[in-house]
């Protein structure tokens, strides 16, 4: 080119350029964890990632310059380019000179040569910041060549913000030092960026996070599309961008490969080799990734390859409609494949998609009872069972047991007996090797317990395993497991304790994922039962990481521990709670929870509801809840139910009459069970002659009844409640300072646990039903550390921390605990016993207890020697 043209050429590109950049980044965030503020260290960003993931902003936004004295900045886009292959290093050094120095910088240039070695003095002399974003390029080895000279010869304020033209260009880049790579990972959108970007906040991004994976383009067509409750793969909007965007730009081979791909359960070479008959999927898998990143290896196996959901539910549908009669062929090769691995879920999987009931003809009983017993896929194999002939599945016996334990899982006993029952018949294949190993026994057994028959399972649960114990270590784990959550509702912690480390030691042995989940469920139930939300957490939390170590399958305990975490989040922090979760966690409860997670459940979704104003929902609630447990016979979740609506309806102040509630002859269920259920009846008649305005006697004695009960079970929110309702009767008679003082001594309970909502339930409560309940609460100190544990940024993790009488070795009351609380606040004695309502004398007799437990001389070693041992 004549310098003429030369100039004419860079202007035109240069114009194209940032007429695309800023066209680019109109209406996008600012994503500050991506930007160049984010690593000002880095010599280069380099973003890898597939089509669709924001690679063009991120470069484009790079550009954006604020500060023109000390920044500036060159943007090459190479779609701007006629022939970006064209473009040689001398086109693109004077391009770069172009944009940093215009014209002048070319009167002494008079070759090819000359032009580089004038862009490279004027990087090298450059007194401001210049970031350089490259957008596009890589595939011309030469021009890439002399982007990595530059970068190595160049001063550290010479920043390069690059995307490559395909995902592994610039290879060389990612081993040298100063370099910071993005990936799909670090480029999918948060549900803080996507609130920000669409205007929808909470449960709506949430949402949208859900059906796109985060993947930014199907973010946006999201926030687009009118049909945004639809799967995403359906919308118009995704398949028209699937089809002219990402597949057209795949060579034919490759198209095809990976739309054979999405129909196999795990991606691998060996797999799409055996499906498809063929030698050339290694190749396809290896240039895919090295150009397209379309396909990316899983957690547990290089060798086995991810696909992003909505993509690979998108070629499904393509391959459905393009090859609709080979589909069923390949689905039974996909299911065959995995079988002969043992991989038996993804057996069932495929076959169920083929519609292949034969296939159930020829199951072995370690398929069926594997993923039933062992992996615990209940609802896959819910569906899968639901397109079974009933004739196929009394034929065989595995299918029969396994059905069964299925339906006793999914609250659908009748159905179960009678299956199970079908498995006796003598045309049944495969008894004889079933009841060797007692199958059927056991899964009769541990239905009982589904079903609230607890006392009965428990002893069918021994019996099994006095008989086959020794030589079913899977079903002694699921038994033991059993027996421990039957102590766990028994509210019998010292048994629960001893079979929890049996069943523990089984499931280990085992590897049985079901097992597992349910021991963890009755831990943290324990831990709920008791009261103590702080212990709970903490169980929740750490079984979540052991899930994770030992790759617990995340279907099913994912909303099996969503159900728990409803409960605690409900006391700890309530406004943390979503509605959409809450319902969803109660809708699976309703289909999969025994009695004890369904009414746990249903009490903390209904008073969460209650409390924000929705108490014809929050009464809806529990109707359905109740209904349920008519149709299943589950008598205690009646008698739960009906409790709470005695409660709801006092609150509502709909009857002046005496509450309705169940008859103690009506309570025929375990002892500790019993105790608890008559402790919330007495709660009831208390808040009840609250109301009344009178028979105020009545009422604290109502309240001590619930309070003896809740002590004989250690449930410490029961307990809470009936110190309220006791200190009101008391102060209703007179006894202004022991009301005060119960009120007190209930706070620090209910702080010390992290019950915040259960004293806030209460509390509201009387406030609705008593007008002396404002005289009582206004006279109390101010609270103001329990306040702060009110507020709704409260860190989970802070409070998750297990609390002092967990250590078996600290004799140090809950008294105590606050007494250093004030004590680290500065507080003086005097000041403590004004807040504590006691005696200077009381404060200094505690504080000698305390200096003797720690083994500490004064104030300060005891507050530091409190927080080493994890009290305050």
């Amino acid at each position: 080119m004549t310098r003429h043209s030369l100039e004419d050429w860079c202007r035109r590109m240069s114009e194209r350029m940032w007429a695309r950049q800023c066209f680019i980044t109109q209406g996008c965030i600012d994503r500050y964890c991506l930007s160049a503020s984010a690593t000002p260290e880095s010599k280069v960003v380099l973003y890898r990632a597939p089509l669709g993931y924001g690679k063009s902003v991120q470069v484009a936004l790079a550009a954006n310059t604020r500060e023109l004295e000390r920044e500036s900045a060159v943007y090459i886009n190479t779609r701007s380019c006629p022939d970006s292959y064209g473009v040689n290093d001398s086109l693109f050094a004077a391009l770069v000179l172009y944009q940093l120095e215009g014209v002048e910088s070319w009167r002494t240039i008079k070759s090819d040569i000359d032009t580089i070695e004038a862009l490279r003095n004027a990087l090298c002399n450059a007194k401001k910041t210049i970031r350089i974003c490259l957008d596009g390029v890589g595939e011309a080895k030469h021009t890439a060549d002399l982007i990595e000279d530059l970068i190595c010869e160049t001063p550290s304020n010479v920043k390069f913000f690059i995307a490559p033209s395909r995902v592994g260009a610039l290879a060389r880049l990612s081993m040298m030092t100063g370099v910071v790579t993005y990936g799909a990972d670090e480029l999918v959108f948060t549900e803080e960026e996507v609130s920000e970007l669409s205007g929808m906040g909470g449960p709506e991004a949430s949402n949208i996070i859900k059906a796109t994976g985060g993947w930014p383009a199907l973010v946006r067509l999201m926030c687009r599309t009118p049909n945004p409750n639809l799967p995403a793969a359906t919308w118009p909007e995704t398949r028209s961008y699937f089809r002219d965007n990402l597949l057209t730009a795949l060579p034919d081979s490759t198209r095809t490969f990976l739309c054979n791909a999405a129909m196999l359960e795990v991606i691998s070479a060996e797999c799409y080799g055996y499906v498809y008959k063929t030698e050339e999927a290694d190749r396809e898998i290896t240039f895919l990734n090295e150009h397209y990143a379309l396909l990316a290896p899983t957690g547990t196996s290089a060798d086995r390859m991810d696909m992003h959901p909505v993509l690979r539910e998108y070629l499904r549908s393509l391959f459905n409609t393009t090859q609709r009669e080979r589909r069923s062929y390949v689905l039974k090769r996909v299911a065959f494949w995995h079988w002969r691995r043992e991989e038996y879920l993804h057996s069932i999987n495929a076959a169920l998609e083929a519609s292949d009931h034969r296939w159930a003809r020829v199951v072995s009983d370690s398929i069926i009872l594997d993923v039933a017993l062992r992996q615990g896929e209940i609802e896959v194999l819910r569906t899968w069972f639901g397109k079974v002939p009933a004739r196929t599945i009394k034929k065989i016996g595995s299918l029969s047991i396994g059905y069964a334990w299925i339906l006793y899982f999914s609250q659908q006993a009748q159905q179960a007996e009678e299956i199970l029952a079908s498995s006796l018949h003598p045309s049944s294949r495969g008894l004889g090797n079933l009841d060797e190993e007692g199958w059927r026994d056991l899964v009769n057994a541990i239905g009982k317990a589904t079903q609230d028959e607890l006392v009965e399972s428990r002893i069918l649960c021994q019996k099994w395993i006095d008989s086959f114990g020794d030589r079913n270590m899977v079903g002694k784990g699921a038994a033991l497991t059993c027996q421990a959550f039957i102590a766990s509702s028994g509210r019998h912690f010292e048994d629960f304790e001893r079979l929890s480390h049996r069943a523990a030691v089984a499931i280990q042995s085992s590897n049985q994922h079901y097992a597992f989940i349910w021991l963890k469920t009755a831990e943290i139930q324990a831990e709920l039962f008791k009261g103590d939300i702080a212990r709970a957490m903490n169980e929740l939390l750490q079984a979540n990481k052991m899930a994770e170590k030992i790759q617990v399958p995340k279907t099913f305990l994912n909303k099996m521990f969503g159900t728990l975490e409803l409960q605690v989040l409900h006391e700890q922090n309530h406004h943390l709670v979503a509605q959409e979760s809450a319902q969803a966690s109660f809708d699976f409860a309703l289909n999969y929870g025994v009695t004890d997670i369904l009414w746990g459940c249903t009490q903390a979704y209904s008073r969460i509801l209650y409390h924000q104003g929705f108490r014809d929902r929050a009464m809806a609630l529990l109707e359905r809840s109740r209904l349920a447990a008519c149709e299943r016979e589950l008598s205690r979740l009646t008698i739960l139910t009906k409790v709470q609506l005695a409660e709801f309806t006092l609150l509502n102040n709909e009857e002046l009459g005496p509450p309705i509630l169940p008859d103690e002859c009506e309570l025929t269920f375990l002892p500790n069970q019993n105790q608890a259920i008559q402790a919330r009846m007495a709660l009831v008649n208390s808040m009840y002659r609250l109301r009344l305005g009178k028979q105020f006697g009545v009422a604290e004695k109502y309240a001590k009844q619930a309070l003896q009960s809740a002590r004989a079970i250690s449930d410490a929110r029961t307990k809470i409640a009936a110190h309220y309702c006791q200190a009101l009767a008391a102060f209703a008679l007179g006894s202004s300072k022991s009301a005060k003082r119960t009120i007190l001594d209930a706070n620090l309970l209910a702080e010390h646990l992290n019950c915040h909502f259960t004293r806030l339930w209460i509390k509201e409560a009387l406030l609705s039903l008593s007008p002396l309940a404002q005289d009582l609460f206004n006279d109390l100190p101010d609270d103001s550390e329990a306040k702060a544990t009110k507020d709704p940024d409260v860190r989970i993790e802070d409070s998750s921390v297990p609390p002092v009488p967990g250590n078996a070795h600290s004799t140090i009351t809950i008294k105590q605990i606050s007494l250093l609380k004030c004590v680290s606040n500065g507080m003086t004695n005097r000041e403590i016993a004004e807040r504590l309502l006691v005696t200077e004398d009381t404060v200094k007799w505690h504080m000698k207890k305390i200096f003797s437990e720690l083994k500490v001389t004064n104030r300060v070693q005891a507050v530091t020697e409190a927080r080493l041992r994890g009290l305050l």
